[in-house]
């Protein structure tokens, strides 16, 4: 019996052991490293007098539970206030951190789809104190996931070094291994680039320098757009004296009439006033839209004003023009002696037809009698003008025409009435 006994406490004295000992081994095996300590000064009181002394204080970097509950955190919060917020949060972490934090949120993307949304936050931070790691981290993922990605990387480079940054999104369509990058994808790269410029004060210049560099006609109209918003939002008359346009003319103009547009959309007068002071830096596009504005806001007698008042026979033909095409349907007489006014033959004929396009096929007689005044007081050829309204509603109602054509035998003589005639008999 004492012999089993013995057995009985040797084998529990064993377990016990055994157990304490994978007990300590799988805590040192899983336990994270000592965090790292900096020497901290601390007044200590001695004897009425204060000495220096040195303590050990931890600093901690976030751990890995910390990243995981913060991205757990934004994926839970809603939409409109989880991307500001996390902003902060990540402007507090380290490189080594944003990795982290955008490895795991990569991690959930088959479990949130507002986890992409997450990375990109995390890789536009860490684009703007790395751009070389933030292009590793996007070369690293598949095509579509890089597509995802790409915008969020030029807006993190652009806060680094914008110039550099444009650079790259230049000459991103193919990527490191050959792979092309859609067009689309590109010029939305550029468009968020610049939106980080544009966000910089006084940035206005150089934002407009860059847009100088690009050679795509429709991308630059975009992007002159998106500086014109930016100017106009501001003081237009101090942005306007500020900038320096020495560059392409073709592109100088694109940024200028996104500006006018904008400008006299908001404050027709005030655009008008300036354009006067300073009619050489705007172009014809630029009185349309001024012109255009000032009749929508009811200010005729500013607009006769502004017509009489340039210098350019162009620019005051292009606001007759403009006046005379947006009349048209309203007050047709008034449209007519606006195209009176345009003092260019041809540019007379074009603003006739525009003004004839915007009557369009919803009355046969609207058209026909329009045409009629146009060439009865705008010193217009009446052939022509009767041709240009009689062609476009034969696709409409030929009949109508036809019967027109019928009953005005002696004033529709001529080779082009004759040949539509036969055309629709």
């Amino acid at each position: 019996m004492l012999t089993f006994l013995k057995i009985v406490v040797s084998f529990i004295t064993i377990s016990a052991v055994g157990y304490q000992l994978a007990y300590w081994m799988d805590y040192l095996a899983h336990s994270p490293f000592p965090p790292s300590v900096r020497k901290t000064s601390v007044q200590t009181e001695s004897n009425g007098s204060q000495k220096p002394d040195t303590v050990d204080k931890p600093v901690a970097p976030a751990s890995s539970s910390a990243i995981s509950s913060l991205v757990s955190t934004f994926l839970d919060s809603n939409r409109k206030f989880g991307s500001s917020t996390l902003d902060k949060k990540l402007s507090a972490l380290d490189l080594e951190e944003l990795e982290e934090f955008y490895i795991e949120a990569l991690s959930l993307d088959l479990i949130d789809r507002r986890a992409f949304e997450a990375a990109g936050l995390a890789l536009e931070a860490v684009a703007a104190q790395d751009p070389s790691l933030a292009v590793q981290l996007l070369y690293a993922l598949s095509p579509a996931e890089k597509e995802r990605l790409a915008t969020a990387l030029s807006k993190g480079w652009a806060q680094h070094d914008a110039l550099s940054a444009w650079d790259w999104i230049d000459s991103a369509w193919i990527d490191s291994d050959g792979e092309f990058i859609d067009r689309k994808l590109q010029n939305q790269m550029f468009h968020e680039a610049l939106g980080v410029v544009l966000a910089g004060a006084g940035k206005i210049q150089l934002a407009a320098d860059l847009v100088s560099s690009l050679l795509e006609p429709e991308l630059r109209n975009e992007l002159a757009e998106q500086i014109a918003y930016r100017v106009v939002s501001e003081n237009p008359a101090q942005a306007l004296e500020n900038l320096n346009f020495e560059g392409d003319a073709l592109i100088d103009s694109a940024i200028m009439d996104a500006i006018m547009s904008e400008w006299s959309n908001r404050d027709s007068i005030g655009a008008m006033n300036w354009t006067l002071q300073n009619e050489s830096q705007v172009s014809n596009q630029g009185m349309r839209s001024i012109a255009k504005d000032l009749l929508l806001n009811g200010v005729h007698e500013e607009l006769v004003a502004f017509h009489s008042n340039l210098l350019e026979i162009g620019k005051r033909d292009s606001v007759a023009w403009e006046s005379a095409r947006l009349l048209a349907r309203r007050d047709p007489q008034i449209s007519i002696d606006w195209i009176s006014a345009i003092e260019t033959p041809t540019s007379r004929y074009r603003a006739y037809n525009d003004s004839l396009y915007e009557i369009g096929h919803d009355d046969f007689s609207s058209s026909i009698q329009f045409a009629e005044l146009a060439y009865g007081v705008a010193d217009l050829d009446r052939e022509t003008v009767l041709f240009q309204a009689l062609q476009s509603w034969s696709a409409v109602d030929s009949e109508k025409v036809r019967a027109y054509l019928d009953r005005n035998d002696k004033l529709t003589k001529g080779e082009t009435l004759d040949a539509l005639r036969e055309s629709i008999n």
